[in-house]
């Protein structure tokens, strides 16, 4: 009867813990994700495996980043069983991480594009609004990869159209490499009008290519633009100022 009870009573304790851990809020759960990174926190670890273990998504996901991101095959090969379990419940930014490592693992190019093409169909068809100031979404980098494996033939048949769409929609969704290429494939077609509004955009995002691409046509009088010095330099100063956030820890 004792035994009995006692059981009962670690098994309830068990289940509580569990429920608190399967709901610890986001910012506890970026916490030991920075001191896992940083300082390879065993306490955090420790955190993250627990609210995991108990059915925590986001715990999942960041755990799985933690793990992928070690130079160890062991711990990557955890790392993407804990980003496809995130993955699978539909969490879109473990979705892009995991077709990003299997991508860059170059062990599975087919899964690769598979969860990159889930994650980007996350976006609709066109943004409600066309706002390049906030980090673009895990659907945008996950459309602007697949831009990639397309226009390459990474593991894939190489085709050139799905690419582009893949890129357009990078784009519209405010990823600057993407606004950048997408400017590049119109001036190869002869539509400057829109090479041009894309550039502007990819600039606007701090894009270096795009600034010193603008700078360049001011310069020569290219794209309908008449030769202008002074926004020649500016373009300029814009680029060396985005190379220098680039390389810049």
């Amino acid at each position: 009867m004792i035994f009995t009870r006692v059981l009962l009573i670690t098994a309830g304790v068990f289940a509580a813990a569990a429920f608190v851990a399967a709901r610890t809020p986001t910012r506890d759960i970026d916490e030991w994700r920075v001191h896992a990174l940083s300082t390879r926190s065993v306490s955090s670890m420790t955190k993250l495996r627990a609210a995991s273990w108990a059915g925590n998504d986001e715990a999942a996901l960041a755990l799985g980043t933690v793990l992928v991101a070690r130079n160890d095959d062991s711990d990557t090969r955890e790392g993407i069983g804990w980003l496809e379990r995130s993955a699978n419940s539909g969490n879109v930014d473990a979705q892009y991480m995991l077709g990003r490592v299997l991508f860059d693992r170059k062990t599975d190019l087919t899964q690769s594009r598979v969860w990159l093409e889930r994650a980007a169909h996350s976006l609709p068809v066109a943004p409600a609004t066309l706002d390049d100031d906030h980090a673009p979404p895990a659907g945008a980098q996950a459309a602007y990869w697949l831009s990639s494996i397309y226009r390459n033939g990474y593991g894939a048949p190489r085709d050139t159209a799905a690419g582009v769409r893949w890129l357009e929609l990078a784009a519209r969704h405010g990823m600057p490499q993407a606004q950048f290429q997408l400017a590049n494939v119109y001036r190869e077609r002869g539509d400057d009008a829109k090479a041009l509004a894309w550039l502007e955009r990819a600039a606007h995002g701090e894009n270096p290519e795009a600034n010193l691409a603008l700078a360049i046509a001011y310069r020569n009088g290219e794209m309908g633009l008449r030769r202008d010095d002074d926004t020649y330099w500016n373009y300029v100063k814009e680029t060396l100022h985005d190379y220098k956030h680039r390389i810049q820890p």
